[in-house]
């Protein structure tokens, strides 16, 4: 007999053993273990706190920050700790060839001043060279906020048209917030 046929031979006898193992696993219960005893219930852990809005009326971007009307969540917390608020953004620029238009959008905590440039931004940029017509586009922010004490606290979309002369709008908004207890 070559090696090969042993090889073979010793293949069908271990898949063989190997079903039969898997028989008696799927067949046969092992013994039951023994009653654990149950302790007092502890405290609940301080989860977290979801807010979430959405915003489809369209608000005129101009030459200063302004906030976009609607887009604000608020939380209440009792204690310190982080907030990430996500948000996803249509802006309408209606555009002419031509223009050139240039905006900043951001997210950002309504208690300091407006100022897209504060936090993680996005900015639009629109040649002149492109045709005439509505431009749809979408944009993603995410920024956490730390808070070192309880207390209100206020989130919201905010942006600029710092250049160009094609009307520029918010269009719609979701908002998502979500507050970590440290």
């Amino acid at each position: 007999m070559g090696l090969g046929q042993v090889a073979l031979i010793l293949g069908v006898v271990a898949l063989v053993l190997g079903g039969s193992g898997l028989a008696i696993a799927l067949t046969h219960a092992g013994p039951a273990g023994g009653k654990g005893v149950q302790g007092a219930q502890g405290p609940p852990g301080p989860g977290a706190v979801v807010k979430q809005g959405f915003n489809d009326n369209t608000t005129t971007l101009t030459g200063t920050c302004g906030y976009y009307p609607g887009s604000n969540i608020s939380f209440s917390v009792s204690s310190p700790g982080t907030f990430v608020v996500t948000a996803s953004v249509v802006i309408l620029v209606d555009h002419v060839l031509g223009n050139y238009t240039f905006y900043t959008l951001s997210l950002t905590n309504a208690s300091v001043p407006c100022n897209p440039d504060l936090n993680n931004f996005v900015e639009g940029d629109w040649s002149g060279a492109l045709p005439s017509g509505d431009l749809f586009p979408d944009y993603s922010l995410v920024q956490s906020f730390q808070v070192g004490i309880a207390g209100t606290y206020t989130f919201g979309i905010i942006g600029d048209q710092s250049g160009g002369t094609d009307p520029t709008s918010f269009y719609f908004a979701s908002v998502v917030g979500m507050f970590y207890p440290s």
